[in-house]
């Protein structure tokens, strides 16, 4: 007869004890997932290595920087390369940390949108959870086409400097563009273990790259008797933007923002993570503080060799970085690292294709999106969701198309996917802080203990000054070409979704699917199931299976 159960986080393995003595019954992993309602249907083929490669590959800190350098050297010159970075990015930490111990807690593909459903108090649960979950389906796929274009444009802008005779036209970027799209498809539709050792490599490549790089720029540079003081690095102020100096330097803390986003990845995943309560919140906190750091250190050494600022906004390339290559390495040696940019910058779009992808995933397996029964099947043969993945495919491929007519209108919609990817963030910390006598709210294996509070109210003030930050124009008097359209994006797209949940999208979607009502959450990390967990998610059947759990879960707390 089955009498006890426990779920040991640091062996990854459930036992259960009977008259013959303790045998392992079930993967911890599963077992947690079940508490939360659903069924495993992925391979855990990602390690904490795995996961922390597909983080920092998705942080991609060496494109990334060169992708943002506008908001950084454009706007407030070296001090804003400096500490503009190093406040951005450990402020944004706050953020991550909250998150991180979410992730603890529900470790499942859902994500932001499961963990605002789980923290605000009833009344707001599926409020926030719908505003949360759209704002998610915006932003993942929107920041998927970014990253994939600038892709495109950075390898463009390196065939540029080889060859300056060459003129780009608009459909030659997008054909880069939708190439690249095919790429990250074909790769993601591979067994989760591929994908996690594509990143791997991926990230071990743009790690080295980029310390090499962080050495010999300013090297080279002083060999060129073209390089910047250390004090001047750090002091040396040069507004371009027209808004008070304050504000510019408010300004560059987008650039971290920016760059350091996306890594809830590892969120989405989770289901494919082995002792993914543990897992998770790591490679959240480890790949975003190793990469604030790596950035912090590159950006010191371009800040070193941005001699003439106003040359490098103002390059033909419409890149500054390939100008600063081109300026410090001579032009062979800035066309290959300018490449190597692109091949980072692929990596990073291709782990946005995977958050993308999953995200539609456990949307559809909700019943929260148009044809969810096929969204949400996943491959008998890889273990994937392909049929999601197929349709960020076809809808970023379509999306792309926009660039050929208007490349202004185009990018309009990055500005306010990144509005929606703030949202998304800061929800569910906002339930916690709204809530904190929560009931049914109990801490996974890694939980911030006493610092929690403080962290997330810390972290929510923060958000709130970032929201506003990234809605505005970077100069006064904008052009449509110069507006930010964040606000004018975003809130017509959400009104679309909660029009579709008025009239259609209530009938199937009730938040997340699990039975919340058959559990029982102690206050300090005890979960006590003697309920039977019985809605469990399954896309086999219309019906929910029902499985007898009788069982007391201890989740051991991670120092």
């Amino acid at each position: 007869m089955l009498t006890d159960e426990n779920i040991d986080f640091e062996t990854g393995s459930q036992t259960k004890e009977t008259n013959e003595g303790t045998t392992s019954v079930i993967d911890a992993d599963d077992a947690y997932l079940l508490q939360m309602g659903y069924k495993s249907e992925f391979k855990r083929d990602f390690t904490f290595l795995g996961l922390f490669s597909l983080v920092q590959s998705e942080l991609a800190v060496l494109p990334g920087v060169a992708g943002t350098i506008w908001y950084t050297l454009g706007y407030l010159g070296l001090i804003g390369m400096t500490w503009g970075w190093l406040v951005g990015a450990v402020m944004g930490q706050f953020l991550v940390y909250s998150l991180a111990e979410l992730s603890s807690a529900y470790p499942t593909s859902g994500g932001l949108y499961y963990w605002a459903y789980m923290t605000a108090s009833p009344r707001w649960k599926m409020f926030s959870c719908y505003i949360c979950a759209w704002s998610m389906v915006i932003s993942t796929p929107l920041a998927c086409c970014s990253i994939t274009y600038s892709a495109a444009q950075l390898l463009i802008a390196t065939v540029q400097l080889a060859h300056p005779d060459y003129e780009a036209q608009a459909w030659h970027i997008y054909l880069v563009y939708l190439a690249m799209m095919f790429i990250s498809y074909v790769i993601i539709c591979l067994p989760t273990k591929m994908v996690s050792w594509f990143n791997i490599w991926a990230s071990a490549f743009g790690t080295v790259v980029l310390l090499i790089a962080t050495i010999l720029l300013p090297i080279k540079a002083a060999q060129n008797g073209q390089i910047n003081s250390a004090k001047a690095i750090f002091t040396k102020a040069f507004n371009q933007t027209g808004w008070p100096a304050g504000w510019a330097f408010c300004m560059t803390f987008l650039s971290p923002t920016w760059t350091l986003s996306g890594y809830d990845v590892a969120a989405h995943v989770a289901e494919e993570t082995y002792n993914a309560a543990v897992t998770v919140p790591k490679a959240m906190i480890y790949s975003t503080w190793s990469s604030t750091f790596l950035g912090f250190f590159y950006l010191i050494s371009l800040a070193l060799c941005a001699v003439d600022i106003e040359e490098l906004m103002d390059n033909p390339l419409g890149q500054p970085i390939g100008t600063l290559f081109g300026n410090v390495l001579g032009v062979k040696a800035g066309v290959a690292l300018l490449a190597i940019n692109f091949v980072c910058q692929l990596a990073c779009g291709i782990a946005f294709f995977v958050a993308a992808s999953r995200i539609f995933f456990a949307y559809a397996r909700d019943k929260a999106l148009p044809g969810h029964a096929w969204l949400s099947k996943v491959s008998p043969t890889t273990h994937t969701p392909n049929n999601a993945s197929l349709a960020v495919f076809v809808i970023s491929s379509a999306f792309g198309a926009i660039s050929i007519g208007s490349e202004t209108a185009f990018e309009a919609f990055f500005s306010g996917s990144t509005l929606a990817g703030q949202i998304s963030y800061i929800l569910p910390v906002l339930g916690r802080v709204l809530y904190e006598d929560n009931p049914d709210y109990r801490n996974g294996p890694y939980h911030l203990g006493r610092w929690s509070k403080t962290i997330r109210r810390i972290a929510v003030a923060w958000n709130a000054f970032i929201m506003p930050l990234v809605s505005f124009p970077d100069y006064p008097g904008p052009s449509a070409a110069d507006m930010n359209w964040a606000v004018v994006i975003y809130v017509p797209m959400q009104v679309l979704a909660v029009i579709y949940w008025w009239f259609w999208g209530y009938q199937t979607f009730k938040g997340p699917c699990p039975n919340l009502e058959g559990m029982n959450r102690a206050k300090e990390g005890v979960l006590n199931a003697d309920d039977s967990a019985e809605r469990i998610s399954s896309r086999d059947s219309g019906d929910a299976e029902k499985v007898e759990i009788h069982r007391r879960v201890v989740v051991k707390p991670v120092s």
